[in-house]
């Protein structure tokens, strides 16, 4: 985010406390303008823009209000996407499969409430493990359309290609020009690893994401009746370690 990119006139204005010095400003031209005199009302108005115009001469220009809006405003830039921004950043493809498991969901709820009051306590950590498992199942969506996007703008081969050309042609160059095609072609390898590892992350995620599926149906057709909630506590649980995995994974080639 560069200084070009943010308004700290604009920022000054909307400030919390300019905009209440404003309304309260108006508040008090519009209570003297009930005396009937005009004078007190036009110069309550006048002093107020005064202020104002001061005020937004010289703030904006306030180095110190300039670093608190450029820690701000990264603050803001560096916050995650909430689950409602990633839902909506999705394919229609992909909202529509995140969508039927949220719907499965409900009818899980739905069956749970039906069972014995003695089991609920269990049931309500189900619910909740559920939820969790479908945070984590919208995230992984996101990140495998990510990798979908990456690896359709540069495909291994045209890499390959670009590094056999490359260690090609450096074999007659002068040292310095030499030097300056090495760092290029350390830039092309760690491309390539890059690439190498997208590829198997989009294939673990993937896999991720039909084992949550499966696990979720699974927990459907068994919720009627509920006969080993044991069994679907562990599954739970093993779920959900493995997802925490999985997520970390990719976020490790996010970073490089």
């Amino acid at each position: 985010m560069s200084e070009l990119d943010i308004n700290y006139t604009k920022e000054a204005f909307l400030h919390p406390w300019n905009l209440t010095f404003m309304i309260v400003a108006m508040l008090v031209a519009f209570s003297v303008s009930l005396t009937g005199a005009t004078w007190p009302f036009d110069f309550a108005l006048i002093l107020t823009a005064g202020i104002e115009l001061v005020y937004l001469g010289t703030m904006p220009r306030n180095e110190r209000f300039r670093r608190a809006v450029r820690s701000r405003r990264a603050e803001e830039f560096a916050k995650p996407p909430s689950q409602k921004e990633l839902f909506q950043n999705l394919t229609r493809f992909n909202q529509r499969r995140y969508a039927r498991l949220r719907k499965i969901q409900k009818d899980i709820r739905a069956n749970y409430r039906k069972l014995s009051y003695a089991s609920q306590g269990m049931l309500d950590s189900h619910l909740k493990k559920i939820d969790g498992l479908l945070d984590s199942y919208l995230n992984l969506l996101y990140q495998k359309e990510r990798f979908e996007y990456s690896s359709q703008n540069t495909t291994e081969s045209e890499v390959i290609q670009a590094i056999d050309d490359l260690q090609e042609d450096i074999k007659d160059d002068t040292p310095r020009v030499r030097a300056i095609k090495e760092r290029r072609l350390k830039i092309l390898e760690q491309r390539l690893e890059r690439s190498k590892k997208g590829a198997e992350n989009l294939e673990i995620i993937e896999a991720q994401l039909e084992t949550i599926e499966d696990v979720i149906k699974y927990i459907n057709e068994q919720s009627l009746t509920l006969r080993n909630p044991e069994e679907i506590s562990f599954q739970l649980d093993t779920l959900l370690t493995e997802v925490e995995e999985t997520q970390a994974s990719v976020e490790e080639i996010e970073e490089v």
